[in-house]
């Protein structure tokens, strides 16, 4: 699936969670104007309803993430190779620069939609429960079909 196609499937989606006048939707992502901050609450049907967009944000973060690695590889034989005057290095870098502002807007949603990652595992995501409160809420693991009740115990979110 394109970045485009997945942009404009993550605005279908994320318009049910936050009000359409709310959304402006650019070429390569979708950004949320800047609002007081909302306590986020979810029961377990409405964090069910999260998982197809938590699995968007997940593949878009490990694409910009491999993306980053292989121009770092690159740039790295061509900085040994060519010397750092090479104008292909100059397009490289900002090729990284980009991916990598993206990767922050993208790791970013988890935040818009009040989740937090897990540090102690970055493929899961925690999200508040009914009371906002992230110790009674849920949590999410990349790959996994349906949400889980409580967060784990594991979890250094807390």
């Amino acid at each position: 699936m394109t970045v485009e196609r997945r942009t404009r499937a993550f605005a279908a989606f994320i318009s049910e969670f936050i009000p359409s006048e709310s959304l402006e939707i650019r070429l390569m992502r979708v950004s949320v104007k800047r609002r007081p901050h909302m306590k986020h609450s979810y029961d377990k049907d409405r964090a069910s309803q999260l998982v197809p967009l938590l699995e968007m944000i997940f593949a878009e973060v490990a694409d910009r993430r491999r993306a980053i690695r292989a121009i770092e590889r690159e740039l790295k034989a061509l900085k040994e190779g060519e010397g750092v005057s090479s104008p292909k290095i100059g397009n490289l870098t900002a090729s990284l620069a980009n991916h990598k502002r993206e990767l922050r807007l993208a790791s970013k949603e988890f935040e818009r939609l009040g989740c937090v990652v897990d540090d102690h595992n970055p493929n899961r995501v925690i999200i508040p429960g009914t009371s906002g409160a992230l110790e009674r809420g849920f949590h999410w693991d990349a790959g996994a079909t349906e949400i889980q009740d409580n967060a784990p115990l594991d979890s250094t979110v807390f």
